[in-house]
C-alpha cells in the first residue's frame, strides 16, 4: 500500500458514511458495513478512527464546513440583521434536497449523545456553522450567543427531519423571531 493510500482512507471512509447516512437518514450503520461499502477491512477502519464516534465527528466536521461554505455563499454580502435572517432561512431551505438530509438525521439524532460523551470535539466540529452565524450578531459574547442559537435552530432541524413540521419556512421565520429577540434584536 502507498503512502497516498493510507492516507486517502480516512478520507474513503468518510465519504462511505456519508453516503449510508443519506441512504438511511442516520449513522445506523455498522463500522463492519462501513468498512465494506469503504472496500477497507475492520482494521483498516480502526488505523483512522478509534470508534464509530470519531467517524461520525470527523463526518460532521466535514460536513459543516461544507455547508458553512455553502451557506455563507447564499448569504452573500447581506449583514446585520439581514444575514442573520438569511442565515436561518437558507439553513432551513438547504434540509430541501435529499442528500442534505443524511447530515441533518445524523446531526438532530446523534447530537446529544455525543454532546455528552465528546462535548468539545463536536463543539470544534460544528465550529464554521457556528462561527459563521457569530459573524450575524451584535452582542457582548456573539460567539457564546451564536453557539446558544445554533442549538435552538438545530432542535427545529430535528422537527423537520423527523416530520413533525408541516412548512418548514413557517418554522424558520418563527425560531429567527424567538431567536433575534433573545438577542436584544428588532
Amino acid at each position: 500500500m502507498t503512502f497516498s493510500e493510507e492516507l486517502d482512507r480516512p478520507l474513503r471512509l468518510v465519504a462511505s458514511a456519508r453516503v449510508l447516512a443519506n441512504e438511511t437518514g442516520s449513522a445506523a450503520f455498522t463500522v463492519a458495513q462501513l468498512a465494506t461499502h469503504a472496500g477497507l477491512s475492520l482494521k483498516a477502519f480502526y488505523s483512522c478512527f478509534r470508534s464509530k464516534d470519531d467517524l461520525l465527528l470527523a463526518l460532521l466536521a466535514e460536513d459543516s464546513s461544507i455547508g458553512a461554505e455553502i451557506l455563507a455563499g447564499r448569504i452573500g454580502t447581506r449583514t446585520g440583521p439581514e444575514a442573520l435572517r438569511s442565515y436561518v432561512f437558507e439553513l432551513f431551505d438547504m434540509l430541501t434536497p435529499a442528500e442534505a438530509m443524511g447530515y441533518a438525521g445524523v446531526l438532530s439524532r446523534e447530537y446529544r449523545r455525543l454532546k455528552q460523551v465528546h462535548h468539545e470535539e463536536l463543539r470544534d466540529a460544528l465550529a464554521p456553522l457556528v462561527d459563521l452565524l457569530a459573524r450575524f450578531i451584535d452582542t457582548d459574547d456573539s460567539k457564546r450567543d451564536a453557539s446558544t442559537m445554533f442549538v435552538v435552530l438545530l432542535d427545529g432541524v430535528h422537527d423537520v427531519v423527523f416530520g413533525r413540521v408541516a412548512d418548514s419556512r413557517e418554522l424558520a421565520r418563527s425560531l429567527h423571531r424567538f431567536c433575534v429577540q433573545g438577542v436584544g434584536g428588532a
